[in-house]
């Protein structure tokens, strides 16, 4: 039983709703993590506010960004995140078929994105230490990008 309620539009605290309407609308649907985080206004605000800060300073693309997420997500096992980054992968312009590959570590479409999705793989499965080799492959595969 979970200890944090779940919201949905129908029930969100009114000081959530504008937040979790936004997120909903951007990716279709209310995602599980936001529902659980409206029950706190302040978490769920500072949650999209460190996205919209990622989304306007940031120097990724949304499908790099997605990339990351996916290969992290896979690299952990976390099968909600993977089903979310599937989501907002599409979102964010990769195709179902790309999005899978990335999830299964055969990214074959898009040399960057493999030379990024290498080095974060390596990172998240070696508590952020990134081989030599690596790391070098993937400035290569960045510069020829």
């Amino acid at each position: 039983m979970s200890r944090i309620p779940a919201h949905t539009l129908d029930n969100v605290p009114e000081q959530s709703r504008e937040t979790l309407t936004g997120l909903a609308k951007k990716v279709g649907k209310v995602l599980n993590i936001h529902s659980g985080m409206a029950h706190s206004p302040v978490v769920l605000a500072a949650h999209k506010g460190i996205g919209d800060a990622i989304a306007g300073y940031g120097t990724l693309d949304a499908r790099t960004r997605e990339t990351i997420a996916l290969a992290v997500a896979n690299e952990d096992g976390c099968d909600y995140c993977e089903s979310a980054h599937t989501l907002s992968g599409k979102v964010a312009g990769l195709s179902l078929d790309q999005t899978l590959a990335i999830r299964g570590n055969a990214i074959d479409f898009d040399d960057k994105l493999a030379a990024i999705a290498a080095v974060v793989r390596e990172a998240a499965a070696n508590t952020g230490t990134v081989s030599d080799l690596t790391w070098k492959d993937a400035r290569a595969g960045l510069l020829l990008a």
